[in-house]
């Protein structure tokens, strides 16, 4: 055996480097084992258990050994995916006329991190909100077409209750 283990890039890496030094190799997974099995029903014993092993005949045994020895010298093959854009969503443009059109008042209170917390809710479902405060109270308006949505996202926040 030259060579076993997990190591995905560099099994295709050493496979590929094999066959362009035309060395006759066997590539198997280690659990193919086409013997009865073993006693260790465990697999306790050292080696490989899942992942890949590589062996080649003993006459090419050296030549196969420094092409791998090499392969391992070199720096490892990045396989770290992307990350995604952590880059904050734009929040959709509303336009001044959508906010003058918000006349229906859905929440009011006195409550200002409420008001905030509601107000984030109707945005994130694009809902326009004009707020607006009098005398330490908060009201929240919203368009005419949206003021039944907005009750609903409402009723469902301060009840703690699933859509009805």
């Amino acid at each position: 055996m030259l060579w076993a283990g997990e190591d995905a890039a560099l099994h295709t890496a050493l496979v590929e480097a094999l066959q362009s030094a035309e060395i006759p190799f066997f590539d198997k997974p280690p659990a193919d084992d086409q013997l009865a099995p073993k006693v260790d029903v465990f697999r306790l014993e050292g080696g490989a258990h899942f992942g890949f092993e590589v062996s080649v005949l003993s006459s090419r045994f050296a030549d196969a050994e420094v092409i791998l020895e090499k392969l391992l010298d070199e720096e490892p093959v990045d396989m770290e995916l992307p990350a995604e854009d952590e880059s904050v969503p734009l929040a959709p443009e509303v336009n001044a006329g959508a906010l003058s059109a918000a006349t229906c008042a859905v929440w009011s209170g006195a409550d200002h991190s409420q008001a905030d917390f509601l107000r984030q809710a109707l945005k994130e479902n694009e809902i326009p909100v004009r707020i607006e405060k009098h005398a330490g109270d908060t009201t929240l308006y919203v368009p005419p077409e949206e003021e039944t949505l907005a009750r609903e996202i409402i009723r469902e926040i301060l009840e703690g209750a699933p859509p009805a």
